[in-house]
């Protein structure tokens, strides 16, 4: 069993609910919600089960949980937080319980797209211990990691950019164990960024434990990410052309 887990629990800088009127999942991009196209993103992805994080808020108020499970037909985990963690491995972290070990996980953001077909990245993935998706970039907005000439991870880094390996907000753990072995290294080892506990942090930690991590360079023209609203005129535009 592959867990998706999406955290979307947490602040986001360049939205607003007052504003937009509504939470960032159900911002509308090509005429259907954020969360529709993230939903059908991983329509082809075999044996798989979404899990996701959210803020207590915008179910009470906007009933997000339902709209989640109309599109997933009721298949979905969810989790409820009522107050902000200290970061994405915090939120993920929440999840524990509702997982089995044993089984692959995968720690995805909401707000992105892949023009990819998911289920044969995952295989390709699935033959390491952990992997990631990377776009070229230099931006430090990212999480970068550098690998050797085989393209394995040597070392991740937290908005900075030591290589053009900017990380898509793709997380791949073969086991589920590794990722919570190593979020609880990285967080009694104090490892974060301005308060915050990052997912690429916990890839450090593998590499420590002689653990295999894989990058995947992918086409920058078929990711998008929609994590402004600047993001979504041009994905919009460019769709729309």
């Amino acid at each position: 069993m592959l867990n998706i887990v999406a955290p979307i629990a947490g602040k986001s800088y360049f939205f607003d609910n007052e504003k937009d009127g509504f939470p960032k999942p159900f911002i509308e991009i090509c005429g259907k919600t954020m969360l529709e196209h993230f939903v059908k993103n991983y329509e082809n992805v075999k044996n798989k089960r979404f899990i996701f994080i959210l803020k207590e808020e915008d179910v009470k108020r906007y009933h997000l949980d339902d709209a989640i499970n109309v599109l997933t037909n009721n298949q979905s985990k969810i989790i409820i937080l009522k107050n902000e963690t200290q970061g994405m491995v915090c939120s993920v972290l929440m999840a524990i319980d509702e997982i089995n070990l044993n089984d692959s996980l995968l720690i995805v953001n909401m707000d992105q797209i892949f023009e990819y077909d998911l289920n044969e990245v995952i295989s390709e993935l699935s033959l390491n211990d952990a992997g990631v998706l990377s776009f070229e970039s230099v931006h430090p907005r990212w999480a970068y990691v550098k690998c050797d000439e085989n393209n394995f991870v040597l070392e991740a880094f937290e908005k900075k950019p030591v290589s053009k390996n900017a990380i898509a907000g793709f997380y791949y753990f073969n086991k589920a164990d590794f990722f919570v072995k190593s979020a609880f290294d990285m967080i009694k080892k104090d490892v974060n960024y301005e308060g915050k506990y990052f997912i690429a942090s916990t890839l450090n930690e593998l590499i420590l434990q002689d653990k295999k991590i894989i990058n995947i360079s992918i086409d920058k023209n078929r990711y998008f990410t929609f994590y402004s609203h600047a993001k979504i005129n041009e994905y919009e535009r460019i769709k729309n052309a």
